[in-house]
């Protein structure tokens, strides 16, 4: 069975700018967010702007994690979720996380919070993300006895090339340089959610996200009772974040 990788982390946390240069590689199968087709589709715990779901897509846990599974048989897996989508299955299913590596992305929420807002104003302190990734994070931890490789959107966006080296380096892949950059446009895996990820859809590569929003934390300032609820679990990863390969970036 191919090597799976999971990269788990939350809205708004460029994790689809990284899936995509995985897309790019031509030797994993991507999926994007599975698992959300279990808490928004199969136990229909809230809905979504932009929700477009697929019919024929897996629906429970089991099924979904066992597609990914299967996929192992013919090549590498990625796999991009948010650990609020399944974390009681996740957390009951320690074979399952032990089979993979398991890496960790994370962006500050003051940033991360009001980017989430813009595209749903309603947004909640579950679909957040942030609680739920803090505990598989610190599950994984027990599990393994080992610290996950975890990384900041900041430096993914200062130094595209030098993060993905180190995260290959430290996942055992081989860093793919052509990777790194793409011609822009959707993909079919984003069809689900594709209203949530213009930026990468028009991007031609990794870089900063913009800051001028339609909504400010003027216009909803209880969103900032969301990013002091937040802070205490993006800090608690955000010591153990990689640092880039800075010759890469040379």
């Amino acid at each position: 069975m191919h090597l799976s990788i999971a990269l788990w982390g939350h809205p708004r946390s460029m994790s689809t700018a990284l899936e995509r240069s995985f897309m790019e590689r031509g030797d994993f199968k991507v999926f994007h967010e599975a698992f959300s087709y279990v808490y928004f589709v199969h136990e229909s715990r809230t809905t979504l702007p932009h929700q477009n779901p697929d019919p024929d897509h897996p629906r429970t846990y089991e099924a979904v994690r066992d597609m990914m599974e299967r996929a192992r048989l013919e090549k590498p897996v990625f796999h991009k979720d948010f650990p609020y989508h399944a974390l009681e299955h996740l957390l009951a299913d320690p074979d399952y996380l032990k089979g993979q590596i398991n890496t960790f992305l994370i962006r500050d929420p003051e940033e991360a919070v009001l980017s989430h807002a813009n595209v749903h104003p309603d947004v909640t302190r579950e679909t957040l993300g942030y609680e739920q990734q803090a505990r598989l994070f610190d599950f994984v931890v027990e599990l393994t006895g080992e610290i996950p490789l975890v990384v900041n959107a900041a430096d993914l966006a200062d130094d595209p090339k030098g993060t993905i080296a180190t995260f290959c380096a430290r996942t055992g892949i081989d860093l793919v340089p052509e990777a790194l950059s793409w011609d822009a446009g959707t993909r079919p895996e984003w069809s689900t959610w594709e209203g949530w990820h213009k930026d990468v859809i028009g991007s031609s590569g990794i870089g900063k996200p913009k800051k001028a929003y339609r909504y400010t934390y003027e216009d909803l300032p209880h969103l900032r009772d969301y990013v002091a609820y937040c802070r205490p679990f993006y800090e608690h990863l955000d010591q153990y974040r990689i640092s880039p390969v800075k010759e890469a970036a040379e």
